[in-house]
């Protein structure tokens, strides 16, 4: 026999099933994982510091003309003290045109031996005029006239053109054209140049007779065969303060060089 359920019959299952399930419990929703920090960047390197330059090495021009000049020296037998000097110079430190005036080793020692301690530094720039001055250029200028140097404010003083007796400072050129090229001069004389006496042009000029001759500018330097010191030429009138700095690092290795010959 076919079982019907009434309506009421099921309107009343319905009933005793509805507590059960509103009293079942809510599904909760699921946790959300707290968000994972992020690493700090770190922050950019700076860029590799940059080396310096290398110094670049004197050209070979200028170094092989510091040598001859000092072979020169060494060969003549009489000026080995300023040879040895000469060779702790850096070449270019030097001008490019240049006349040098080198005592006698025996002239170097008296200066030394008057001396109070050891000969003076500043006596080497101050044998450098930076121009280059052969002999006959020399017995252009009148007596009285100035050479500047590489010491700055102190000038050589011409007290004597006489061809026989041409002296600077009082001493007197007794190897004229001792080395000669085409951008450098190195005459020998008989003293130690004072630039305490003679080099400021406040100096009064010391008694010399003084020859009836025209003054004439020192002419340019001729093209003479051989190394060249280097390839711009520079006016012995415009030193004024073009070498301070070089002159104060080469005087320190002067100082250090004449303290070890003497």
């Amino acid at each position: 026999m076919a079982i019907s359920l009434s309506p009421l019959l099921l309107l009343l299952l319905l009933l005793l099933l509805l507590p059960s399930i509103t009293a079942s419990p809510p599904v909760p929703p699921p946790e959300v994982s707290p968000p994972v920090p992020q690493p700090e960047a770190s922050p950019p390197l700076p860029p590799p510091e940059a080396s310096p330059p290398m110094p670049s090495p004197p050209p070979r021009e200028q170094q092989q003309q510091l040598n001859n000049i000092i072979d020169t020296l060494i060969g003549t037998g009489d000026f080995g003290g300023w040879a040895d000097l000469l060779s702790s110079v850096d070449p270019s430190t030097l001008p490019m045109t240049a006349t040098l005036f080198i005592p006698s080793d025996e002239a170097t020692a008296a200066a030394a031996a008057a001396a109070t301690s050891t000969l003076n530094p500043m006596i080497f720039p101050y044998h450098i005029v930076p121009q280059r001055l052969a002999f006959s250029d020399l017995q252009r200028f009148t007596t009285g006239s100035r050479l500047p140097t590489l010491l700055p404010t102190m000038s050589i003083l011409i007290t004597n053109n006489t061809p026989s007796n041409f002296t600077v400072d009082g001493s007197s050129i007794t190897h004229p054209d001792l080395y000669l090229a085409s951008d450098v001069s190195v005459h020998g004389v008989a003293s130690v140049l004072d630039y305490s006496l003679y080099g400021s042009q406040a100096s009064p000029p010391p008694p010399e007779v003084v020859t009836e001759q025209p003054t004439l500018p020192p002419p340019p330097p001729p093209s003479v065969g051989g190394v060249t010191w280097g390839h711009q030429k520079s006016d012995a009138a415009c030193l004024g303060t073009e070498f301070p700095i070089v002159i104060s690092v080469v005087c320190a290795v002067i100082a250090f060089k004449i303290h070890r010959i003497l």
